[in-house]
């Protein structure tokens, strides 16, 4: 299997996950295995999200990889930090695509035919709660996750400030402060010698 020139290969422990979901969570087959795709198609998507957020900075992808619990896109290393920066945001970014298209779904569902809510139910549960938790992990500033590069943004935006605005902003507050200091200090005299 592959995605635009880039082989997407599945390790064998992709299919512990089956019966890991069904004795873990659902206790019915049909469920498990309906969660069980749900499961797959999300850790799909989102390294689809970091290999198409790599091409996008031309950083050439190399392969896809899924195992049981995680995946990866392997790369080559990028020459700039922001480009790291936005491949790993790509990942979380496609979940939240996931995720928001989930919880539309679930609406409808949910509003017009709860047999089909009920029938769904297991996949929407992959695809919005795990989903959520999945991507709030993820962005937790520690390697080898996503968060240890994509919160890299935030110095790197500080740094990309323009220092001079940002002083002088600082400089107008601080003399706001103390004309309204000076200005409240005159009025109460005025009012004293009245």
């Amino acid at each position: 299997m592959n995605w635009r020139g880039v082989p997407i290969v599945l390790d064998w422990t992709v299919l512990i996950g089956l019966p890991w979901l069904y004795f873990l969570r659902h206790r019915r087959l049909a469920d498990a295995a309906t969660a069980f795709v749900a499961f797959f198609v999300l850790m799909l998507i989102h390294e689809l999200g970091h290999a198409a957020m790599a091409k996008w900075r031309k950083v050439p992808v190399l392969e896809i990889r899924l195992l049981i619990m995680h995946g990866y896109c392997r790369h080559e290393r990028p020459n700039k930090q922001s480009d790291a920066i936005w491949i790993a945001w790509g990942g979380v970014a496609a979940q939240c695509a996931v995720l928001l298209m989930a919880l539309g779904v679930s609406e409808l569902l949910k509003a017009h035919s709860s047999t089909a809510y009920l029938q769904a139910h297991s996949a929407l549960d992959i695809l919005i709660v795990a989903n959520f938790i999945i991507g709030a992990v993820n962005l937790l500033p520690v390697a080898p996750l996503d968060g240890a590069k994509a919160w890299l943004v935030v110095p790197m935006l500080w740094e990309r400030l323009p220092k001079a605005n940002l002083r002088r902003w600082w400089r107008n507050r601080k003399l706001q402060r103390q004309s309204k200091a000076v200005a409240a200090d005159i009025i109460e005299r005025l009012k004293k010698k009245q």
